[in-house]
C-alpha cells in the first residue's frame, strides 16, 4: 500500500499515478545492448518487440508503453530504442525510416521463430500509436501464456546416446 501525501488536484494525482506505475520496458543505447537483450529473449523463448523513439534521452517511457508492459510481462520483452547517434546503425540496418515504429522480432505465430531469427519483422509503423492499436500488436507477438522460467535446453545428440 502506498501513501499519498500531496495535493487532491487532478495534475498532481497524475504526476503520482503515472510515477508509481510499474515499469518493465528495457532500454537500448547501443547496439551491444541491442545484442545482450536479443540473447536474454532467446535465453528465456520470448518474442522481442522493440519501440523506435524520436523521444529525448533521459525521459520515462511513455504511460502506454509502461502499461503495456506490465499487461504482457513474461510474455513479450519491450525494448525501447530512442533516436540517437548510437543507435542510427541499429535503425538502419532494420530499415527504420519514421518514429515511432515498432517491430517485432521472434514472434512464435509469425513467419519468425525465434528471437534470433533473421526474416523479416512484424512492423507498426505510420499510425498513431493508441492504446488500443499497440495492445493489438503487441499482442499478436506476445506468447499465449506467461513464461515462468528458463526453458531447459535440449540435450544433444552425443548426450543423449551416452545415457542410453
Amino acid at each position: 500500500m502506498l501513501d499519498y501525501n500531496q495535493g487532491r488536484e487532478l495534475g498532481d494525482l497524475m504526476r503520482y499515478a503515472t510515477s508509481t506505475m510499474p515499469n518493465y520496458v528495457e532500454r537500448i543505447g547501443s547496439e551491444a545492448d541491442h545484442g545482450k537483450l536479443r540473447a536474454k529473449a532467446a535465453e528465456w523463448g520470448l518474442p522481442l518487440i522493440l519501440v523506435f523513439s524520436d523521444k529525448a534521452a533521459g525521459k520515462e517511457p511513455s504511460t502506454t508503453l509502461k502499461a503495456l508492459s506490465s499487461e504482457f510481462r513474461r510474455r513479450v520483452l519491450i525494448a525501447e530504442v530512442r533516436k540517437h547517434e548510437r543507435t542510427a546503425g541499429l535503425a538502419n540496418g532494420l530499415e527504420v525510416s519514421s518514429y515511432p515504429t515498432l517491430l517485432c522480432l521472434g514472434a512464435k505465430g509469425s513467419a519468425q521463430g525465434s528471437a534470433t531469427d533473421s526474416r523479416k519483422p512484424l512492423r507498426f509503423e505510420g499510425k498513431q500509436p493508441t492504446h488500443g492499436r499497440l495492445n493489438t500488436f503487441i499482442g499478436k507477438c506476445a506468447l499465449g501464456k506467461p513464461v515462468a522460467s528458463k526453458p531447459k535446453p535440449e540435450p544433444s545428440s552425443a548426450e543423449g546416446k551416452q545415457e542410453l
